[in-house]
């Protein structure tokens, strides 16, 4: 009975990191692929559109067909008969909250990929402590069994300490990736209208 309360106690803070990371991992997939943006034959269209100088049809595929970066479009609709700078800088502002807003709650799965390792190697010296503790109470020839689940409870620790840092940096790096690309397309996007926006308007001039 108090083995299996050394092995409750020390798994307990790496059920709360793994309930953690899992949380973290499904509220940030949901969230952060659910953000798209223009296909490719959307894309295609779009640029057709530009090369023709029909920049309203651009910017109006845009909003039909993109679910992300909404906030930067309307800004660059606002300011589309401005200035260029004033534009660029209110759309760049747009794209920074939405960044800011996509990069929320990433360094929560860095920490737990930092702690998670830590609690397991914890768990393995707790281990190693209960089977030193064992052996000490044993009065005649020491048991391999005595030994072997001291040494069980400090090797699944660390495993399992190492599993969710593993996920963790895994997920992480896969979000990651997704959010640099979308927040490039989405400003190279962004300064391709800005740009035929103002030959437009130098052509008019």
């Amino acid at each position: 009975m108090q083995a299996d309360k050394w092995v409750i106690v020390t798994f307990i803070p790496l059920a709360i990191c793994s309930i953690a990371a899992l949380a973290l991992i499904m509220e940030r997939c949901f969230y952060v692929f659910s953000k798209r943006g223009l296909d490719k034959q959307h894309y295609k269209d779009m640029t057709l559109a530009l090369k023709r100088r029909d920049l309203s049809m651009a910017i109006r595929i845009l909003e039909i067909n993109e679910r992300g970066y909404q906030d930067a479009i309307d800004e660059l609709r606002l300011h589309q008969g401005g200035d260029k700078q004033l534009r660029d800088e209110a759309v760049k502002i747009a794209l920074m909250r939405y960044a800011n807003l996509l990069r929320r709650r990433m360094s929560g799965l860095v920490t737990v990929a930092a702690l998670a390792p830590m609690l397991g190697l914890l768990g393995t010296i707790v281990g190693l402590m209960r089977s030193f503790y064992d052996i000490g109470l044993s009065e005649g020839p020491v048991e391999p069994a005595t030994v072997a689940d001291g040494l069980w409870q400090a090797l699944s620790t660390t495993a399992a300490g190492m599993v969710i840092a593993v996920v963790c940096i895994l997920f992480h790096a896969l979000i990651g990736s997704y959010i640099r690309r979308h927040l490039a397309e989405a400003t190279e996007v962004m300064n391709y209208i800005s740009h035929n926006l103002q030959l437009g308007s130098g052509c008019h001039d």
